[in-house]
């Protein structure tokens, strides 16, 4: 399940033996570990502020965009997350839509969507909006959708979606119902089971998300791997940056869906550093 130069066992317990009972729980368990590890439980470690690599791509909008939200659409005082980034209260609790403008004529993988605003919404996911790919529009169940087909709006869709497919049953079925995953091998189904059982690892319902600091997309018109990377600390002061990707296809008439074919399409990894990664928000 962890790969990589070493295993996130803050505490040195004995590393507990998983004894699956069929092929498709062994490549559940697999994928169940991005989704928990990207949500910020691996063991007891905890998700810290990125320190001082190079960074791929700007981390400001553009000239000419506005990431100043517009007053009436959010209430209350904006707030800092964990990660010390300022956090806006939309009043449509789904999120408040941004008025589009048209990206830079040229623009490369790694540059940053503009006017990005990272909001709460559904009550404790905080997600980032943006002025030029989107979101523009919501599923009848409160999904946001209309991303660009583009290497950032596929960065801001699988931002969005894997918050919803890692915390709980009740978001992993709005994702379901709105048509937003493909899962060719009924893995997702092995995940909803996991969860509904509980125990260390299982996703409540519910349960509160940032989105990750850092972020690296593969782009190509009709499918892409978007990257997500954490810095976590354990209680001992150890750090460790780690890593989970997940894919994406283009569909006509509904826009970026995740596809889970396996593990290969949902894996974590180790990494050395988060140098050369994006860090949009």
């Amino acid at each position: 399940m962890w790969r990589g130069q070493k295993k996130p066992d803050a505490t040195d317990r004995p590393e507990k033996t998983v004894e699956p009972t069929s092929t498709k729980t062994t490549i559940a368990i697999a994928i169940v570990a991005v989704i928990i590890a990207m949500g910020a439980i691996v063991s007891i470690w905890i998700i810290v502020k990125g320190g001082d690599e190079p960074l791929a791509g700007p981390t400001a909008p553009a000239t000419g965009e506005d990431a100043t939200p517009p007053a009436e659409k959010f209430r209350d005082d904006p707030f800092f997350d964990d990660l010390g980034r300022p956090v806006y209260t939309p009043v449509d609790d789904r999120g408040a839509l941004l008025t589009q403008v048209a990206p830079p004529s040229v623009r490369a993988e790694s540059d940053a969507p503009g006017g990005i605003v990272l909001q709460v919404v559904h009550g404790n996911l905080v997600l980032p909006f943006s002025t030029t790919d989107g979101p523009t529009g919501f599923t009848e169940n409160g999904v946001a959708t209309g991303f660009s087909r583009t290497p950032q709006g596929a960065g801001l869709a699988a931002t969005h979606y894997l918050a919803f497919l890692s915390t709980g049953n009740d978001r992993i079925s709005l994702m379901k119902e709105a048509g937003l995953v493909e899962d060719d091998e009924g893995f997702l189904q092995q995940i909803v089971m996991l969860n509904a059982q509980g125990g260390e690892g299982a996703a409540e319902n519910g349960r509160s998300q940032i989105a990750p600091e850092f972020l690296r997309v593969e782009y190509h018109d009709d499918l892409s791997r978007v990257s997500h990377g954490v810095r976590l600390r354990a209680p001992n002061g150890e750090t460790g940056n780690l890593i989970g990707w997940m894919d994406l296809v283009w569909r006509d008439g509904t826009g970026w869906i995740v596809k889970i074919r396996g593990p290969e399409t949902f894996k974590t990894d180790w990494a050395d550093s988060l140098e050369g990664w994006s860090q949009w928000w």
